[in-house]
């Protein structure tokens, strides 16, 4: 009698383990055109997505359950070519508990913690994309209309700059307080590159080690090692390109000869470089005569395109290139983000400043060579 009374509460034990490990999503969606529609729940690789179980749209809702032993990752999709326009894929962490989840106009997820403070985070995240669309269209508008001033461009680029980091601001801390979960980890996954180098290296510092292995991860490690070594006060990292006639040339040819030496990385493809270039071309014919050089390394794919920009645009300074756009090596070595980008380096060949544009560059210019 008492084995089977052990027995019995064993069992019972065990069911109310499975219970409590159980999770039901309960979905609706309130456009009728996806009646009898497929819902795909998919799982994300670091190759692919894959599908892991279809669902069908019937009396416009769906319902998908199991058991959760650890909480996963899942993306539940719509078929993406009813509305493109609507939103159609949300990432939800799958836990034990009842989640529900709504296609509308915005797509919501309720029902465990982690999940509603996505959402929260999400919409909040709309809210601040849907702001910055329409700085970008006040400033479109402004130029097609010609009406734009140097007092109205200056309130739109702080009102752009303003909300750009209420953005950045919003995805680091969700991030850094969601890290230990799989939606924080797919966060940072998707909107790391907004961060500064120190905001990554928080995050990552804050990782576990599994996750640290992931592809992803281990370039923006070696990229934040490579900005280490590329920081202002580090002599410069030397690289080999080809110049205008297929000659191989380096970096070092120039860089720590004695003079002070601007690199711009640049591409005949890129708007802002063609805007900026008119003051470099007139810093480099103030003050090459006093020990001022130029090496122009360009992100270009097309060699036509690349030697006419460079005629274009009157740069007569040497250049180089490996015409492999953002998949050169440089690209990695020097940590760059996004062009036009430059350094200037000292006659020792060492980093002294970055990024000087316009009259920023032509002040730091004079201060060296007056």
């Amino acid at each position: 009698m008492r084995k089977l009374l052990f027995l019995f509460i064993s069992a019972g034990f065990i069911l109310s383990c499975q219970n409590n490990k159980s999770f039901t999503i309960s979905g609706t969606v309130t456009d009728k055109a996806y009646e009898g529609t497929n819902v795909y729940v998919q799982e994300m690789t670091d190759d692919a997505m894959l599908g892991v179980d279809t669902l069908v749209v019937t009396n416009g809702s769906f319902s998908y359950e199991g058991v959760a032993d650890s909480a996963v990752l899942r993306f539940i999709s719509l078929d993406g070519t009813i509305n493109p326009q609507l939103e159609n894929r949300i990432p939800v962490l799958i836990e034990p508990g009842k989640i529900t989840l709504q296609f509308d106009s915005v797509v919501t997820v309720k029902g465990t913690k982690v999940n509603e403070t996505y959402t929260d985070f999400r919409l909040k995240q709309r809210d601040l994309v849907k702001s910055i669309r329409g700085v970008m269209e006040q400033y479109n508008n402004a130029n097609a209309e010609g009406r734009m001033t140097d007092s109205l461009e200056a309130e739109i680029n702080s009102s752009y700059d303003r909300i750009s980091a209420e953005l950045t601001d919003l995805n680091f801390n969700f991030v850094k307080e969601n890290i230990g979960n799989e939606l924080g980890k797919y966060a940072f996954l998707s909107s790391s590159s907004m961060f500064t180098p120190e905001q990554q290296r928080t995050i990552i510092d804050l990782v576990d080690e599994s996750f640290k292995e992931k592809e992803q991860i281990q370039r923006i490690i070696v990229r934040l090692e490579n900005l280490e070594n590329v920081a202002v006060g580090k002599k410069f990292v030397d690289f080999s390109l080809k110049d205008t006639q297929g000659n191989d040339v380096s970096l070092s040819d120039y860089a720590g000869k004695g003079k002070y030496v601007l690199i711009d990385f640049w591409a005949a493809w890129c708007g802002p470089c063609r805007q900026e270039m008119p003051n470099v071309v007139a810093a480099y014919g103030k003050y090459k005569s006093k020990g001022f050089e130029v090496v122009g390394v360009s992100f270009d794919q097309d060699h036509e395109r690349w030697t006419q920009g460079i005629k274009d645009l009157n740069m007569t300074w040497p250049q180089m290139s490996d015409l492999q756009y953002w998949d050169s090596p440089v690209v990695d070595l020097y940590a760059i983000n996004g062009i036009p980008h430059t350094i200037l380096l000292d006659k020792d060949g060492v980093i002294i400043e970055k990024d000087l544009r316009g009259d920023a560059l032509d002040a730091k210019l004079a201060e060296l060579m007056p």
